[in-house]
C-alpha cells in the first residue's frame, strides 16, 4: 500500500523585496512592504508572517496592523481583522484605510451604524479616493438610504470616469428609487466598457429579476456568467443569490434551493451567514417547494 502524499505546503510567490528581506529580515519596513506585496498576489499566509514579524519589530506600526487585518478578512478571520483594524487606528486614528477597511467589515456584517461612521471619517480624511465613497455608497444603500447613496455613486464616477462598480452601484440606488430608466442607461454603461466583468453582469441579471421578469432567461444567462467570474467567495455567493432568485422567480425551485444554499455556504463567516438576505430568500423558496 502506497503511503499517502502529504498536502504540499504552497510555495510564497515571488516578490520584488525577498532579496531585500534575506540580507536584511529584521528591517520591519521591508517586511511591511513585502507585506503588502503578497496581499496584491492573493498570498495572505505569508503577508500575516510578514506583519506579524514586523509587528514584532516595531509595535507602533499602523500599516502593519492594517495590512494584516486585510489578509485576515480576506482569509474569512473577520473576529481578527477587526482587531487589527482597531489597533490600527489606536496607533493612528488618521489612517483613512483603516476607517475605511473597518467599515466595510461592519457593513458586510450588517452593522449598519458603526459602519456608516467609520466610512464617513475614512472619505473626510480621503475624499479623493473613489473606493472609499462606493464603500459609502454601498453601506448607504445597504441601510436604505438610496438618495445619499446615489451622491456617493456619483462623487465616485467624479474621480473615475470608468468604474464599474460605481454605475451599477448607482443603477441599484435608481432602480430603488423607481427611476429605471435611469438605471438601465448606468447598467448599459457598465456594460460598454466591460462586458464581461463579473459586476457588470450581475448587476444587469439583478436588475432583470427584480424590475424586468420578462427577461428571466437572459438574467440566468447573465448570473451564470458572473459565477463563472468571480474571484472570491463573498463575491460568487453574491452573484449565486441573484441566479437562485432567478431560478425561483422562473418556478425552478429544487436548483433555486440548491444555488442558494450554495451561496450560504460560501457567505459563511466564522459559523455565520453574512448576507441574511441570502437565508431569508432561501426560506421564501423552501416553502414554495
Amino acid at each position: 500500500v502506497p503511503s499517502p502524499t502529504p498536502t504540499p505546503t504552497p510555495i510564497a510567490p515571488q516578490t520584488r523585496y525577498d532579496l531585500q528581506v534575506a540580507r536584511d529580515p529584521e528591517n520591519p519596513t521591508l517586511r511591511l512592504q513585502r507585506g503588502y506585496a503578497y496581499i496584491t498576489l492573493g498570498a495572505y499566509i505569508y503577508a500575516i508572517e510578514d506583519f506579524d514579524v514586523a509587528i514584532g519589530l516595531d509595535a507602533t506600526l499602523a500599516e502593519a496592523y492594517l495590512g494584516r487585518g486585510k489578509a485576515h478578512f480576506h482569509l474569512k478571520e473577520w473576529h481578527a481583522a477587526l482587531e487589527d483594524f482597531e489597533q490600527a487606528l489606536a496607533l493612528n486614528p488618521d489612517l483613512a484605510d483603516a476607517h475605511a477597511w473597518r467599515g466595510y467589515l461592519l457593513s458586510e456584517q450588517g452593522e449598519h451604524e458603526p459602519a456608516l461612521e467609520a466610512l464617513r471619517q475614512a472619505v473626510a480624511l480621503d475624499d479623493a479616493d473613489p473606493w472609499k465613497h462606493i464603500l459609502l455608497a454601498q453601506a448607504l444603500l445597504d441601510s436604505g438610504n438610496s438618495d445619499e447613496a446615489k451622491i456617493e455613486y456619483t462623487a465616485a464616477l467624479s474621480l473615475e470616469v470608468r468604474s464599474i462598480e460605481a454605475y451599477v452601484g448607482r443603477a441599484m440606488a435608481q432602480a430603488e428609487q423607481g427611476d429605471f430608466d435611469a438605471a438601465q442607461a448606468d447598467l448599459d454603461s457598465a456594460l460598454d466598457i466591460a462586458p464581461y466583468d463579473p459586476v457588470a453582469l450581475n448587476g444587469q441579471a439583478w436588475f432583470y429579476v427584480w424590475y424586468r421578469h420578462d427577461h428571466l432567461d437572459k438574467a440566468a444567462q447573465l448570473a451564470r456568467r458572473a459565477v463563472a467570474g468571480a474571484e472570491e467567495d463573498l463575491e460568487k455567493a453574491r452573484y449565486l443569490h441573484t441566479l437562485g432568485w432567478v431560478y425561483y422567480k422562473q418556478g425552478r425551485y429544487e436548483e433555486a434551493a440548491a444555488t442558494l444554499e450554495e451561496a450560504a455556504k460560501l457567505a459563511t463567516i466564522e459559523g455565520e451567514v453574512v448576507y441574511g438576505e441570502i437565508l431569508e430568500h432561501l426560506e421564501e423558496v423552501e416553502a414554495a417547494e
